[in-house]
């Protein structure tokens, strides 16, 4: 049995996530501010979290934040809407880096659920496939891990040099190790292959804006 966490201020996203997620493998859980979240997943043991990141009394990335500063490295997705990804820099470093934007399908939220389960299981000398390496390199991610996560993902973008996914990706370790010029060829990399990518096109704006989330870590 899998303990998953619904956070979201809009009940209609409670309600269609409870639907995607209902089974007799899942026990179902949700909150509706972010003060609430902390809370329950400090007091809970969940598998899962569903997060958004637009939420009253704590934001989702303040949510993060606490957290992890708490020692808490439970399983989070990011639940957005369009244009609302300013901060994936962070959120990855975080530990966050599986994103489903609004509106989403049943089978969106499925497949995103079944990638984190067999990503805990994946074992480094196991690697085969395209889609073993980029796996790998997102757990390594969340380890925090950077420079083999860059490795496996080096290997996987060798295997499939266009695949949307591991490019943005790619970008946002170029862009959490202050390469911007680098990053942002990879975001329109991935904007040529898949125009409809929002978080790339997010992530682009934010750079070519002037800003970015390491360098006011540095300055700061």
């Amino acid at each position: 049995m899998k303990k998953i966490l619904i956070v979201d201020d809009a009940q209609n996203i409670r309600i269609t996530l409870k639907r995607c997620l209902s089974s007799e493998d899942n026990e179902l859980d949700v909150a509706m501010n972010g003060e609430e979240a902390f809370a329950k997943i400090m007091e809970n043991d969940y598998d899962l979290v569903f997060l958004d990141l637009q939420l009253p009394a704590m934001s989702g990335i303040e949510v993060l934040r606490k957290l992890r500063y708490e020692g808490n490295h439970v399983n989070v997705v990011i639940i957005t809407a369009y244009g609302t990804v300013e901060n994936a820099v962070e959120a990855m470093k975080l530990g966050a880096i599986d994103f489903v934007q609004k509106p989403f399908s049943p089978g969106e939220i499925r497949r995103v659920v079944s990638a984190v389960w067999a990503r805990n299981s994946i074992s480094e000398s196991q690697l085969k496939s395209f889609e073993d390496f980029l796996e790998f390199s997102k757990q390594k991610i969340m380890e925090g891990d950077y420079e083999k996560a860059e490795s496996s993902l080096g290997k996987a973008l060798t295997l499939n040099p266009n695949d949307a996914e591991a490019n943005y990706y790619q970008g946002l370790l170029f862009e959490s190790k202050g390469e911007i010029e680098k990053a942002k060829e990879s975001y329109r990399k991935v904007l040529k292959l898949q125009p409809s990518y929002s978080q790339a096109e997010e992530n682009l704006k934010h750079l070519l804006s002037g800003g970015s989330e390491i360098r006011r870590d540095e300055e700061e």
